[in-house]
């Protein structure tokens, strides 16, 4: 079985496009580039590029996502009409006659929220600007973009820290203010995601600004507090908390309720060592009298299906797993190369694909089977692309439970993601359009796939450090052994 068409196939150079209205047709990148920084250019000292767009500052219409195989089309009247008359209103509430690229993502937020719920992959970011006449190439620009190094859980707006490398930070922190801007703030600006690290809502919200401090406000155990701190160069922050998260480092037992526990916080490119990894673990576990596993998606956004027969095989002790009925694909300059029979002329057109062109099924590795005990499978609103696929398939097989939030809607519906269109002369950028539409086998109720254990969040209980539902988890877990004995 070719394992790899799990993968994203599709990779592709950054579409600049001009600035009439918000998304236009693409002009050369000199041309594009010369008008931004030629007419749209505004410096401030000792921070990057902030990018005005003097000519066009209000949206007049809604753009159309290029290369998805139904963005494009759902937007009815009725919908933009009510769509534009919420981002009139956010204009209106700025009462200003031109718009930084984080205002603009404030602006269009009502939109890219409408998109993200038909396709969660669908997202729009800002890019990192680069005042060239300054720092040129120099690779020691991006030493300068610093962050606070800790990531957090959103909770209901409440903005909690769940990892720190801050000495004066700890987990279950409220964070209230940054440089005393309240979270709330920085939240209004970038999506709602349930776990990010801080860099992420800060550079939404600054979009490109260097800072040589940041004061950050607390409450720990209903005290106000604060820190300064000079933080960590960004690439540096995300590789030791993305450490901290990997499942090679969070595999343990809870020895009171029998049970093992691992993280899967990403797939990867090449999920081998993974696959060998969780299937280690799973043996150690029931070596030494485990009764039930959990694994832990909440963090996984997804990443890379390789190996995927190998993996669900752990879990799954079937001949054969069924994964989708049907696929579906936008055809354009960007999916073409994959396939031969489409031509430049079908560009635009949602072509079915051939049976032999995806995987509707596969056989397991029956070696790979471990089974004698009770599968449990965490996840949140985060979990998303081959990660939800995960989940679908433990609850379609019956090989697990699901247990916490239900994942966003049509988590398992779009895939094959590629970047997008950049909008000039804002910095935003589609950093992923989704290509193919798939029909999973699934249990989801109107596209939206539900736990079978629900445990929600509540940020209360995330304020003492703990992981609530995890700890609820394995009171349930503790339980079920008195309940098998009686």
């Amino acid at each position: 079985m070719n394992t790899t068409i799990f993968t994203a196939a599709c990779s592709a150079y950054l579409l600049l496009t001009a600035a009439s209205g918000f998304c236009s047709e693409p002009m050369s990148h000199r041309d594009s580039m010369m008008a931004l920084y030629e007419h749209r250019r505004f410096r401030i000292e000792n921070r990057s590029v902030e990018i005005y767009d003097s000519r066009n500052p209000k949206p007049e219409s809604l753009y159309r996502v290029a290369y998805h195989p139904h963005l494009g089309k759902m937007v009815s009247p009725d919908d933009e009409r009510r769509i534009m008359a919420e981002i009139d209103e956010r204009y209106a509430e700025l009462g200003k006659d031109s718009l930084t690229t984080s205002e603009m993502f404030y602006v269009m937020k009502p939109y890219f929220e409408y998109l993200r719920y038909e396709d969660p992959h669908y997202r729009v970011a800002p890019m990192v600007p680069i005042y060239v006449p300054t720092y040129g190439r120099d690779r020691k620009f991006f030493k300068l973009l610093r962050t606070p190094a800790f990531d957090y859980a959103c909770i209901n707006d409440t903005l909690i820290v769940n990892n720190s490398l801050e000495e004066g930070l700890q987990r279950g922190d409220m964070i209230t203010a940054i440089n005393g801007i309240p979270t709330g703030k920085y939240l209004a600006y970038s999506y709602d995601d349930r776990y990010n690290d801080i860099v992420v809502p800060l550079r939404y919200f600054h979009y490109g600004d260097m800072v040589d401090s940041f004061d950050i406000e607390f409450v720990r155990n209903g005290t106000p507090g604060s820190v300064r701190t000079e933080g960590m160069e960004q690439s540096r922050a995300a590789l030791l908390l993305a450490k901290m998260n990997n499942p090679y480092r969070n595999i343990r037992i809870y020895e009171h309720a029998r049970c093992g526990y691992i993280r899967i916080s990403t797939f990867y490119p090449d999920n081998s060592l993974l696959v060998r990894t969780i299937r280690k673990a799973m043996l150690d576990f029931r070596k030494k009298g485990c009764t039930d596993v959990i694994l832990d998606l909440r963090r996984n956004t997804g990443g890379n299906g390789a190996d995927f027969d190998r993996l669900m095989s752990i879990f799954i002790n079937r001949p054969v797993i069924k994964y989708c009925s049907g696929q579906r694909i936008m055809v354009s300059s960007r999916t073409r190369p994959y396939y031969d029979r489409f031509t430049e002329e079908m560009d635009g057109e949602v072509a079915e694909l051939n049976e032999d062109e995806y995987v509707s099924e596969f056989p397991t590795v029956g070696k790979m089977y471990i089974g004698g005990m009770k599968l449990y499978v965490m996840m949140s609103r985060d979990t998303g692309s081959i990660a939800a696929s995960f989940c679908n398939m433990i609850q379609y097989n019956g090989a697990g439970k699901l247990v916490g939030e239900p994942l966003l809607h049509n988590a398992l519906k779009y895939g094959e993601t590629v970047r997008g269109k950049q909008m000039i002369p804002v910095q935003l950028v589609e950093t992923s359009v989704s290509t193919v539409e798939i029909d999973e086998y699934t249990r989801a109720v109107d596209g939206v796939l539900q736990p079978d254990i629900p445990i929600p969040y509540v940020a209360a209980d995330y304020l003492t450090g703990r992981d609530a539902m995890l700890d609820r988890l394995l009171e349930i877990i503790t339980r079920s052994h008195t309940d098998r004995t009686e």
